[in-house]
């Protein structure tokens, strides 16, 4: 849990693990639903519920700061969360290491059937956008704001409308962001 927070901290501060990181992060709603996220992912890992304090806590950060991630979620270190508000994340969503998520995203199921998305390392996920469906969001992807992506993406791609076009950059032979 800890060493997920310090990278948490570190994607606030260019990198670095800092006071002042810290403190910007406990500034920022944001953050502080990583921090309960964190917590309670935590306790759930090591087979403790913590109802109905859990419940309670995930109501208040939900209601203050508008982002709901559920405690079932796996995301690896190093998440951001840019701006607040409008966040939904569907219990059984993966998220990468250091990805990088604006405000009013959704990563859900298909209408209350299925799972969520698998996002890899390195994704930016733009304001608004949609990630609908049992889909996988390769590493290093850029999907950009209101794009609702129901397709799994390759790596190193870029998405953006609705529905979703998928653009990959192929330089020399190699593929890249």
């Amino acid at each position: 849990m800890f060493s997920n927070i310090k990278a948490d901290i570190a994607q606030l501060d260019n990198g670095k693990t800092t006071i002042r990181g810290f403190i910007r992060g406990l500034l920022s709603q944001g953050f502080q639903a990583i921090l309960v996220y964190r917590f309670f992912s935590w306790l759930n890992k090591k087979g403790l519920s913590a109802q109905p304090l859990r419940f309670c806590c995930e109501r208040v950060i939900e209601m203050t700061t508008g982002i709901s991630i559920p405690a079932a979620c796996r995301i690896a270190k190093g998440l951001r969360i840019h701006h607040f508000g409008g966040i939904i994340l569907h219990p059984s969503v993966t998220i990468g290491e250091n990805c990088i998520m604006y405000h009013q995203v959704t990563i859900g199921d298909i209408g209350g059937t299925g799972n969520a998305a698998r996002i890899g390392n390195n994704v930016m996920i733009g304001a608004g956008a949609k990630i609908i469906g049992e889909i996988t969001i390769g590493d290093n992807c850029k999907i950009g704001a209101n794009t609702v992506v129901n397709t799994d993406l390759p790596s190193n791609s870029i998405a953006f409308g609705n529905p979703a076009r998928i653009k990959t950059q192929q330089h020399n032979g190699h593929t890249i962001r």
